[in-house]
């Protein structure tokens, strides 16, 4: 089987045709991957970089996590799911038994797995999974679309924890990388009215294109920010999807009193904070956000997604084969928004709309 794999504590990935498949053991299933996207904790993984080392990545181990794809074997203690099926997956995969799964935080399970790092994961033409991380896809999603519920999930999660009501709020997104545009769209599609940071021009580009209202993240962010909120002084909450912490300190000056900033983006940098004037005196929550909330956020987004009020392939720049994975990594750092690898090779339905969508 063809398979990229992380196999030392450096910079590289390896492709290999002939990785032997795992067994498939009790409460399985062997998924044929029909799409895998590209994201930042894969270029993580590639350059094994500290955010990785800090998730415990584990080699070897085959890469990728943001997958779709279809059910081709199924254990015989299986019974949610069919050979046929199409599913997208979750990547954090929960044991089901520790104190947080046990109280419905399978998201933040004490023994977590993740795909991907620390368990063989979906850059590969397939891969066996927990059929617990499986997802059945209404009719409406593509597999291409699907494999970026798992990013857009966490968007999603982000919302939901903020626990307001976004009708008629005014919300800021600090980064528009996938997960800051699809924000925005659940945002919008929840009646917000959206401001967007985002310095690189061409993905700022894509957050106006999207509905965004464009803020630059200058000495006066805070006084434009007032400028569109009136007599609330600041939005109602932030989600900081950038990782950049400089990003996340300007959130507690642009969120109002008593408003919410929910801190999604990765970063092993430390923040300093003022509690008693940033944070205590204002009366701010301030919520992390890990992944997605199994299954809460996914049945949510795709209901959103099925209905047209998200699009998720808006988010896709370009399509390439399973080999292309190092030129897909390196193509995160300009312009792409989300690479999409088709480990059976690209459809031929979508070959032309790939080559367009690469010569963007």
């Amino acid at each position: 089987m063809r398979a990229v794999l992380k196999t030392e504590p450096a910079p590289g990935f390896d492709l290999v045709n002939d990785y032997r498949e795992r067994d498939l053991e009790r409460g399985c299933v062997r998924i044929e991957v029909g799409a895998v996207s590209v994201c930042g904790t894969d270029r993580e993984t590639y350059e094994y970089g500290p955010a990785v080392r800090d998730l415990g990545l584990r080699l070897p181990v085959v890469t990728g996590h943001e997958c779709a794809g279809t059910v081709i074997e199924v254990a015989s203690d299986v019974s949610t799911l069919r050979v046929g099926d199409r599913v997208a997956v979750e990547t954090h995969v929960a044991c089901l038994d520790c104190f947080q799964c046990a109280r419905g935080n399978a998201h933040n399970c004490l023994r977590m797995d993740l795909l991907g790092l620390t368990m063989d994961g979906a850059f590969a033409e397939r891969v066996v999974l927990p059929a617990s991380t499986c997802f059945r896809l209404p009719d409406e999603l593509t597999l291409e679309t699907a494999a970026l519920l798992e990013p857009a999930g966490s968007a999603m999660h982000a919302v939901q924890r903020s626990g307001l009501n976004l009708d008629g709020a005014h919300v800021l997104v600090s980064g528009a990388g996938p997960v800051g545009l699809a924000a925005l769209q659940i945002a919008r599609a929840k009646g917000a009215e959206v401001l967007v940071v985002e310095p690189n021009p061409h993905r700022a580009a894509m957050a106006v294109e999207l509905g965004g209202s464009l803020v630059t993240p200058d000495e006066h962010l805070v006084e434009r920010v007032w400028g569109r909120t009136g007599a609330a002084q600041g939005v109602d909450l932030v989600l900081e999807c950038s990782g950049a912490l400089p990003a996340l300190a300007a959130g507690f000056d642009v969120v109002r009193r008593e408003g919410t900033i929910v801190s999604v983006g990765l970063t092993n940098r430390s923040l300093e904070l003022n509690a008693t004037r940033q944070l205590i005196s204002r009366g701010l929550t301030l919520r992390g956000s890990f992944g997605r909330r199994i299954w809460d956020s996914w049945t949510e987004l795709a209901g959103l997604v099925a209905s047209g009020s998200v699009d998720l392939s808006r988010l896709v720049s370009h399509r390439m084969e399973l080999e292309d994975v190092e030129t897909a990594i390196g193509m995160l750092s300009g312009e792409a928004c989300k690479v999409v690898l088709y480990p059976q090779g690209v459809p031929a339905e979508l070959r032309d709309s790939a080559a367009s969508v690469n010569a963007l």
